[in-house]
Parts: C-alpha cells; sequence; structure tokens
C-alpha cells in the first residue's frame, strides 16, 4: 500500500518543520524513511484484531498488556475488546509524531482483511 499510492504526503515531522517553519520540532519516535500512508503498526493491529476475535469467537474480552520499556510513563492498558487496543496501537503513532489520522484509520481495515484471510485460509483445525 505504501508505494501504491499515487498521493506523496509529508510525514507529520516534515510538515510541522518545514510547512510550519518550526525545525527545532521533533516528533516522539523515529519517524520512518518511508511512506506514511497507511500506518503499518495500524494494518498489523487490525490483522491481530481479527485473529483473536475468531480465535476466542468474540472481541469483547477484557484484558491487561503491559510494557517494559523504560521510557513509557504508563506500564499498564486495560482494554475492554481486542478492538478497542487495536484502534489505540493505530492512534499511538500519532502520538509519536510519525502518523496523521488518517494513515491510522486506513491503516486498520486493510488489516483486518488480511486477519479475516488468515483465519479462513491459513488457521485450520487439526
Amino acid at each position: 500500500m505504501k508505494y501504491r499510492t499515487p498521493i506523496g504526503l509529508w510525514r507529520p515531522v516534515s510538515a510541522v518543520q518545514v510547512g510550519l517553519n518550526d525545525p527545532a520540532w521533533q516528533p516522539l519516535g523515529n519517524t520512518p524513511c518511508f511512506p506514511a500512508w497507511a500506518s503499518g503498526h495500524a494494518t498489523f493491529a487490525g490483522a491481530w484484531e481479527a485473529v483473536l476475535t475468531d480465535v476466542f469467537e468474540t472481541g469483547r474480552i477484557p484484558f491487561t498488556a503491559s510494557t517494559d520499556d523504560p521510557k513509557s510513563p504508563v506500564k499498564n492498558r486495560t482494554f475492554s475488546s481486542f478492538q478497542q487496543a487495536a484502534e489505540e496501537d493505530a492512534n499511538s503513532r500519532l502520538w509519536d509524531g510519525v502518523h496523521y489520522r488518517w494513515d491510522a484509520v486506513d491503516g486498520l481495515q486493510p488489516g483486518r482483511n488480511v486477519g479475516t484471510y488468515v483465519v479462513q485460509h491459513e488457521l485450520q483445525p487439526f
């Protein structure tokens, strides 16, 4: 998807530094050197959501995820569903400063489609 789009958008870091003339602004995360649309993190999250929803036969399973990242101010996050976690994962790249909202939104559905395909064609019962 990243190389099959006719849209050549700046990443947020370039939009702020060049477009808004604020060269000192830095994103929270490292900015990849490839196109922003669509977010790979969002795509992975959508696939993860689709597979787990199928495996557990519901997406509404509360769970808590944790991180050991020493830079993270929050160590544990509790979610009410796989969808909620996938959407937060997709949006996390906005807060990092490496994606726009539409990158996240547009990445979730192709990921869900991939997850559904994997479930239907690859995850077969023994």
